[in-house]
């Protein structure tokens, strides 16, 4: 049996802190006439301490937990639990795509770890906090020639293993069926049927996609 340890308030713990140390990051590299928001791959690897020094205060509250980031230690260890958490900050790219990923060949060494995965808009303001448990590297694409080590989840594969504590997962698949239902409903002819039953039979075949919403701490705090 898997345990939630991770809660919607841990999270918003967390994010609060992480939020004042990217302001006060900001405030600095402004003086040096640097812009944090320019990269904000670069941007979220200076926040990622930041996620597991402040993830790693709100579990102690409740677990005895280590957290140490030295290079090649875990992330965080729940030492009550027996547990790994890797944890991971990203953001949306251009058009907008989200990818979750991790190092293949330490997933495949540790055979199944938790990985919480922190995404955040471009002004540090919106997020969304998803705890996955349990992932193997059946739950990741195969590992591709040029790919440096790294490999994407297959959001599909791991969606009963998400724990969604800020923000939402729609199915995009799903929403498209739906609108897909009401055409058919419409369609006058035969051929636009056809049309429509094609689109149909595409989405219920392919693997299931989703648009990941972000959402503030204020909002989280009186969602769900």
């Amino acid at each position: 049996m898997t345990v939630n340890f991770l809660t919607k308030q841990d999270a918003v713990a967390a994010l609060s802190k992480m939020i004042n140390f990217h302001d006060d990051l900001t405030e600095v590299m402004s003086r040096h006439s640097f812009d944090i928001l320019d990269n904000l791959g670069r941007r979220n690897i200076l926040l990622s301490q930041a996620q597991e020094k402040y993830f790693a205060e709100s579990l102690a509250e409740k677990y005895k937990v280590r957290s140490d980031g030295r290079t090649g230690e875990p992330d965080i260890v729940i030492e009550s639990l027996g547990k790994e958490l890797e944890c991971k900050l990203t953001s949306p790219q251009k058009h907008g795509a989200i990818a979750f990923q991790t190092d293949y060949e330490t997933l495949l060494k540790k055979g199944s770890l938790d990985y919480l995965y922190v995404v955040a808009d471009k002004g540090f303001r919106k997020f969304a906090v998803i705890h996955y448990k349990n992932l193997t590297v059946d739950d990741f694409r195969p590992l591709s020639t040029g790919a440096r080590g790294k490999t994407q989840l297959m959001k599909h594969k791991a969606k009963c293993k998400a724990n969604i504590l800020i923000g939402n997962m729609k199915s995009i698949n799903d929403a498209e069926l739906k609108k897909l239902k009401k055409k058919l409903e419409l369609a006058t002819t035969d051929k636009k049927k056809e049309k429509v039953l094609k689109s149909i039979e595409y989405w219920n075949k392919t693997p299931e996609k989703f648009k990941i919403e972000l959402e503030g701490i204020d909002e989280a705090t009186i969602s769900r």
